[in-house]
C-alpha cells in the first residue's frame, strides 16, 4: 500500500519542497515531486512541519543505558527514537582485546538480524595517540596480527577506521585497510600536515571528532615565539582540502566551542561537516546529582569515573539542535551535516540519507524547532513511547 505525507516542507539537499507529497511504498520512496496522494493511499499529515531523510550517527558508543560493544540492538533502538535511522556503533582502543572481538560479534549479529538501524562497525583505534582522548593511555601498541585478527572477525562489516597518522610504522597499517576498502579517519592526534596528506593518499577522508583529542604537531613551543599555540592537528586538518568533519555539538559548547563550531561552518562549509553525538552511558544518575552539579546543568555531557570529559549523551536529533543554536545553520544544512555527508562518508548513500526515489524510506517528521515528532524506518512507522 502507498503511504502519502502530505502538508510537509521536504528537506532536500539544494532545496526545501513546500508543496510537494512524499510517497513511500514496501520500505522505498517512490517520490517527492507528486502534489497529490494518490487514491486509496495512507495519508500522513505532517502538519506544516519539515520532512526530511533519517538521521545517519556515524560515531556512537552508547545509548540509554546500553553500550555499543554489549548491547548494540538495544542501543541503536534508542537512539532511533530520537531519528537516528541509521548508526555505526563505536568500539574504542580502551576496550581489551576481548572486548573489541566481542563487540564485533555482537554488532555482526545485529547487522544480521536485519530490520534496525544498525549499518556498520567504526573502529575509533585501536591505534590512536597515547595522549589525547579519555583513557588515552590504553591505545593499543600497533600489531600487525592483532589487526588482522580484528578485520578477519569483522567480515566486511566495518564502515570506518580512525588512527593517529603520526604513530610510527602506521603506513603499514592504513596500506592494509586500504587494500580493503574501507574508509579510514584520522583521530586522537598530534598529526603533521605531511603525516596527515600520507594518511589521505591511502584513503582517509574523514576527521575524527574536530577539536577534541587533538594535540599540537610542534608541541606548544609556538607560543613563546609568536604568543599563541600555532599549527594545531585541527588547524592542520581544517587548511586540507577534501575531508569530511566531524562535529560533537554538545548544549554547553564544551567539546567544541561555538566560535570554532562557527568557524568549521564557514570554513568547511556545510556539505564536509558530519554531526556526530559520540554518545556513552554514563556512570551516574543525573537525579540523584545535586543542582549545582556540571554533570546536572549540562545532561547531554559525559564523564567518567575520573571525571574526565568521555563523549557524550546527546543524541542526533539534540545534536542537530545545538548546531542550529550555536551556528544559525539552515535546515537544509543541518540535514546535509546529520544525513546526506555521514552517509556519503561511509559509503551508505546509495540506499539512505536523502530523500530520493529508490532509496530506503528513513523519513523524519519535525517540527519547526526541529523536535522530532515521528521517525520511518524503512516505511515502517517508529513506536516511540518513551520519548517525552
Amino acid at each position: 500500500m502507498i503511504t502519502a505525507i502530505v502538508n510537509g516542507r521536504i528537506v532536500l539537499e539544494d532545496k526545501i519542497l513546500a508543496d510537494r507529497v512524499l510517497l513511500m511504498e514496501n520500505g522505498r520512496i517512490l517520490s517527492v515531486e507528486e502534489k497529490t496522494a494518490p487514491e486509496g493511499a495512507e495519508v500522513i499529515d505532517a502538519a506544516g512541519g519539515y520532512v526530511g531523510p533519517g538521521y545517519v550517527d556515524i560515531h556512537t558508543h552508547g545509548g540509554g543505558s546500553h553500550t555499543s560493544h554489549g548491547e548494540p540492538l538495544e542501543m541503536a533502538e534508542y537512539h532511533l527514537q530520537y531519528g537516528t535511522t541509521s548508526i555505526c556503533p563505536s568500539l574504542a582502543y580502551e576496550l581489551t582485546k576481548e572486548e573489541m572481538l566481542q563487540g564485533i560479534r555482537n554488532i555482526r549479529q545485529a547487522m544480521k538480524q536485519g530490520g534496525n538501524s544498525v549499518a556498520g562497525i567504526h573502529l575509533e583505534g585501536p591505534y590512536t595517540s597515547q595522549k589525547y582522548g579519555a583513557a588515552a593511555a590504553k591505545a593499543w601498541e600497533l600489531n600487525r596480527e592483532d589487526y588482522e585478527l580484528l578485520f578477519r572477525e569483522a567480515a566486511g562489516c566495518v564502515r570506518q577506521v580512525t588512527h593517529a597518522p603520526e604513530i610510527p610504522g602506521i603506513e603499514e597499517f592504513e596500506e592494509y585497510v586500504e587494500k580493503l576498502q574501507i574508509p579510514q579517519s584520522v583521530g586522537h592526534t598530534e598529526m603533521s600536515p605531511e603525516e596527515l596528506k600520507r594518511a589521505m593518499s591511502h584513503g582517509a577522508t574523514i576527521v575524527t571528532h574536530l577539536f577534541d583529542a587533538m594535540g599540537c604537531w610542534r608541541g606548544n613551543d609556538s607560543i613563546a615565539v609568536t604568543g599563541v599555540i600555532q599549527e594545531t592537528a585541527a588547524e592542520v586538518a581544517l587548511a586540507q582540502e577534501g575531508l569530511y568533519y566531524e562535529l560533537i555539538c554538545d548544549s554547553a559548547g564544551m567539546h567544541v566551542k561555538p566560535a570554532n563550531l562557527r568557524l568549521t561552518l564557514r570554513a568547511a562549509g556545510a556539505e564536509n561537516i558530519i554531526l556526530i553525538t559520540d554518545a556513552n552511558i554514563g556512570q551516574y544518575r543525573l537525579e540523584e546529582l545535586s543542582e549545582d552539579d556540571m554533570r546536572r546543568r549540562y545532561p547531554d555531557l559525559n564523564f567518567n569515573s575520573d571525571g574526565e570529559l568521555s563523549g557524550s549523551r546527546l543524541t542526533m536529533e539534540l545534536a542537530v539542535k545545538n548546531m542550529r543554536r550555536h551556528t544559525g545553520a539552515t535546515v537544509r544544512e543541518l540535514f546535509l551535516m546529520a544525513a546526506a555527508n555521514p552517509a556519503r562518508a561511509v559509503g551508505l548513500y546509495e540506499q539512505t540519507g536523502s530523500l530520493a526515489a529508490g532509496k530506503w524510506a528513513d523519513i523524519l517528521i519535525c517540527d519547526s524547532e526541529l523536535k522530532v515528532e515521528q521517525v520511518f524506518l524503512h516505511g515502517k512507522p517508529v513506536r516511540r513511547e518513551a520519548v517525552c
